[in-house]
């Protein structure tokens, strides 16, 4: 029901944004082709900003393949182990590397994660007997 319910609005704003006459339309198409021009002349008078983002997406790009490299060597070997009884930190691979990458970032193994067991037994009860005795009773005593 919600989904309708958004669903509606936001046709009901799209039906809004919609130019009604030739001259609101041509206005609507001048400010697009106007914003994409001025978008695409951007590095011509940045040049250096230009640069710097080119190269810090080269490195955003660098570590999503080797992040997807890693990804798929765990689950090649976990997958190779599926049948195995071996646990999850013994078949972990130390390092993972992408085809033609020198290992920039090298992964050490981690030790595995184990559950902790809770003590159903124990007394969970740290209160002394001083920490116990009333101190203060409030207004009106």
């Amino acid at each position: 029901m919600m989904f309708l319910i958004r669903t509606a609005f936001w046709l009901v704003v799209l039906v809004l944004l919609l130019p009604t006459d030739k001259d609101q339309q041509n206005q609507i198409y001048g400010t697009a082709q106007t914003a994409v021009s001025d978008f695409a002349g951007f590095c011509d008078r940045n040049p250096q900003t230009c640069v710097t983002s080119q190269e810090a997406f080269a490195v955003l790009v660098q570590k999503a393949q080797y992040g997807a490299g890693m990804l798929m060597g765990l689950v090649e070997t976990q997958t190779a182990n599926f049948g195995d009884s071996a646990s999850f930190g013994d078949s972990m691979p130390s390092a993972v590397a992408m085809p033609g990458d020198p290992g920039i970032m090298p992964v050490p193994a981690a030790a595995p994660l184990e559950p902790t067991t809770w003590d159903t037994t124990a007394t969970q009860d740290t209160l002394s007997a001083e920490d116990r005795e009333t101190a203060w009773g409030g207004p009106g005593i």
